[in-house]
């Protein structure tokens, strides 16, 4: 079941990436079309615990304070991801996208204080040499492109870091 679900979930991601592709070709407004996917998703959530599918925990201003920085970020990582798919090719967003790990490795250990064997620096080089050769003969290469990129790596980080922080803390 489970692997059926991650097909469905890469599948539909797909699906999503196209067709934003192809809504910026003739609407080429990133923010404004993040802020319809982000309204709608909020809509579609309030339904969903309305009708008590699926069934919710509790809220409280507590939790809400520690939920906001991870909403922010997630937010701000989804708006930029959209204005990178904007501005390059879908493709290239994913590659420096595929940074991700690299960032997420690096604030683990440099804010949250843990200790990342060295094997698993060694095994993310590779990757970090991929994106950066990938980006240097990259056709449809801006820097619009590669910065927004970018920035949602570092708010999808910075959204791991919150995350666990409240998990922490809860």
């Amino acid at each position: 079941m489970i692997t059926v679900m991650v097909i469905c979930r890469y599948f539909l991601n797909v699906i999503f990436n196209i067709l934003n592709k192809k809504i910026y070709n003739y609407f080429p407004y990133p923010y404004f079309v993040s802020v319809i996917h982000l309204f709608v998703g909020v809509v579609y959530c309030l339904v969903s615990w309305a009708v008590g599918l699926p069934k919710r925990a509790p809220i409280d201003s507590n939790l809400l304070k520690l939920l906001i920085p991870v909403a922010v970020c997630h937010a701000l990582g989804h708006v930029t991801s959209n204005v990178s798919f904007a501005a390059v090719a879908v493709s290239f967003t994913h590659t420096i996208k595929a940074l991700e790990p690299f960032f997420n490795a690096a604030a683990s250990q440099f804010i949250l204080g843990q200790q990342i064997p060295i094997t698993l620096w060694l095994s993310l080089a590779p990757v970090v040499l991929g994106v950066s050769v990938a980006s240097l003969t990259e056709l449809s290469f801006n820097w619009t492109g590669f910065i927004s990129a970018m920035i949602s790596n570092i708010s999808f980080t910075y959204r791991s870091i919150y995350s666990k922080k409240a998990m922490v803390i809860r």
